[in-house]
């Protein structure tokens, strides 16, 4: 009797060469896809990881608050409703456009601003609050946010008497510590009594900071800023 002896099923040499070719064929693919990806990105991929510096350009939200914390300048349209709608004195504004890390020359730069029961105005940013916000920019990225601390806002007070306070619409009597009233700074000062120009004005969010039977205390200096940028564009 013949014995059948079959022995184990030999693979062909073509079928490994396939395999790899396969696998080199689906390498290369996906390098394509992610060189594919990389050029529609173009360079704002570089931009969003690299922080700013001295001379980009930044579009920015911002929100500045009182020394209670309250919203008195912003261009987030939800904070914006929601501090009017609780009765504060707050002001919506478009997205700021500034130099990372630049110094401003002007004493007060005039803001336009909106409320709704009040209409179009112009708020006094001070120079200073300027430069600080810009400083802050360098180093942040694209779509951070950051909270910084304004320096020297103690010096922004002033002491009125009941007079001073009734010209400007206010009343000792009713006056609260923590209460919201306006304040009108010149941002066009007459350096001369022969300058006939009109003057411009700038209003600005104050808080009665303190009151006793001879003047009220307004606090017209703000603690802090929520700043991000949107977009930042490189020098």
């Amino acid at each position: 009797m013949k014995s059948d002896k079959k022995g184990k099923p030999v693979g062909k040499k073509g079928d490994s060469t396939k395999s790899w070719a396969k696998i080199f064929l689906v390498l290369g693919c996906i390098l394509f896809v992610g060189v594919m990806i990389i050029t529609s990105l173009g360079t704002n991929w570089l931009v969003t990881m690299n922080p700013a510096k001295t001379g980009d350009t930044a579009i920015i939200d911002l929100t500045i608050r009182d020394s209670q914390g309250r919203p008195v300048l912003t261009t987030n349209a939800r904070i914006f409703n929601t501090s009017y709608e609780n009765g504060e004195v707050v002001w919506y504004t478009n997205p700021l456009t500034m130099a990372v890390n630049s110094t401003s020359t002007e004493m007060i730069s005039p803001l336009p601003v909106y409320r709704y029961d009040y209409g179009e105005a112009s708020f006094a940013l001070f120079g200073d609050e300027l430069s600080q916000i810009s400083s802050a920019l360098e180093g942040m990225k694209q779509g951070g946010s950051e909270k910084i601390v304004f320096e020297n806002t103690d010096q922004l007070q002033r002491d009125m008497t009941p007079e001073q306070f009734a010209q400007m619409g206010g009343n000792i009597t009713t006056a609260v510590p923590g209460d919201q009233l306006l304040l009108a700074f010149t941002t066009n000062p007459m350096l001369n009594m022969d300058d006939n120009s009109t003057p411009e004005y700038a209003i600005r969010t104050s808080v009665i900071a303190g009151k006793t039977g001879e003047n009220v205390t307004v606090n017209y200096g703000y603690p802090s800023a929520d700043i991000s940028i949107v977009r930042l564009n490189r020098a």
